[in-house]
């Protein structure tokens, strides 16, 4: 069976969608996105969600974060990784001078592109004491993102000594952010085990969570009310929209 793991950048994959205006869509089954792009309907798949709370604006999601979508995302699997956001001294100064704040995320991506590295290997104890065994670890690599940040890793992974074919999906963003995306990373990453997709509406749509998302006790947790526009999409894409071809890789 082959083993997948997606890594997913939280906030850009958030922003890119709000940027398209199709935010609503990123109420996503993430292990089936990764089964439908790689034509793996029967992979192991295991998936890392790297995000941060929302500190700089807790009362716009305070509702929507925590107890919808990251309780959603373990209900299906997915492993959540937690970075901050921070504000420099420069900027807390710039803030009380203009009475603007700017923060940064911080953690996420260094973590993202550490995890990437680290599971092409799997070390389990070996059958004397104190002796380890090194194993391969995924099969296949998924990045979602839409940040050139992430091409050195992309780059580590797929080249010598990992050897790891590596998919990255680009979120939906607008055309101009969109083409610039798709051009930094085919100039940053091609390789003949790099393979670049830029998804569109469609595929999103192919991979929606159900509107109520089951735990393993019986928990429930329902789509918030704000994401919920998009079931106007849902009748016709099931009839008539499908999943688009996967892009080619870049030699």
């Amino acid at each position: 069976m082959t083993r997948l793991s997606m890594y997913v950048d939280g906030w850009n994959f958030y922003y890119s969608l709000v940027n398209a205006d199709i935010k609503p869509y990123g109420w996503c089954n993430f292990p089936l996105l990764a089964r439908q792009q790689t034509f793996e309907a029967d992979a192991e798949v295991s998936v890392k969600y790297f995000t941060s709370a929302d500190q700089p604006n807790p009362e716009k999601i305070a509702d929507r974060q925590r107890p919808t979508w990251w309780r959603a995302l373990k209900f299906i699997g997915c492993q959540r990784i937690e970075g901050e956001f921070r504000s420099t001294t420069e900027e807390v100064e710039e803030h009380i001078r203009s009475g603007r704040q700017k923060w940064r995320e911080k953690g996420t991506d260094i973590a993202l592109a550490s995890h990437m590295v680290k599971d092409c290997s799997r070390i389990e104890a070996g059958e004397q004491p104190g002796t380890f065994r090194w194993l391969p670890g995924f099969d296949r690599a998924i990045l979602l993102t839409q940040d050139t940040d992430f091409i050195p890793a992309v780059r580590i992974v797929s080249e010598e000594p990992f050897n790891r074919p590596v998919l990255v999906l680009l979120p939906p963003s607008g055309s101009a952010s969109e083409e610039n995306a798709y051009r930094m990373w085919e100039q940053g990453a091609k390789g003949r085990k790099v393979t670049i997709k830029q998804l569109r509406l469609a595929d999103l749509a192919h991979a929606l969570l159900p509107k109520i998302v089951e735990g393993p006790a019986g928990e429930k947790v329902v789509c918030h009310p704000s994401w919920m526009w998009r079931e106007k999409h849902e009748s016709e894409s099931a009839r008539r929209i499908r999943p688009s071809n996967p892009g080619r890789p870049r030699c």
